[in-house]
């Protein structure tokens, strides 16, 4: 059963043909003030009990200025997962990066 891109979906990926994965692409928000945009799947197979979010390539001029990447989440971090579209991602992904936060230097400006 598949829907739009703005709803979950239940689809059948190739490592799991008998055991449909939770698809979509999505804002997850996490504990910490962090936020990642890309396709989210709830129960990877590699991972049970996390969320997998793969971060797409942030293409800027036709060049990729910013290599995608994938991060595993325990469910016990999130804050929140809203249902977005493609679009919606494609357009947030040069305000949030999806990386975990750096760590300061001490000395360093807060601000």
């Amino acid at each position: 059963m598949r829907k739009s891109n703005s709803q979950l979906a239940l689809i059948e990926t190739e490592e799991t043909a008998a055991t449909p994965a939770l698809r979509s692409w999505a804002l997850v928000e996490l504990f910490g003030h962090q936020r990642v945009v890309g396709l989210v799947t709830v129960e990877p197979v590699e991972f049970p009990g996390m969320i997998r979010v793969d971060v797409p390539d942030l293409i800027k001029d036709g060049k990729i200025s910013r290599p995608g990447l994938t991060r595993y989440i325990g469910k016990a971090a999130l804050y929140g997962v809203t249902p977005i579209s493609e679009e919606t991602v494609r357009n947030m992904l040069p305000h949030v990066d999806g990386r975990p936060a750096r760590p300061m230097e001490l000395g360093e400006d807060r601000y």
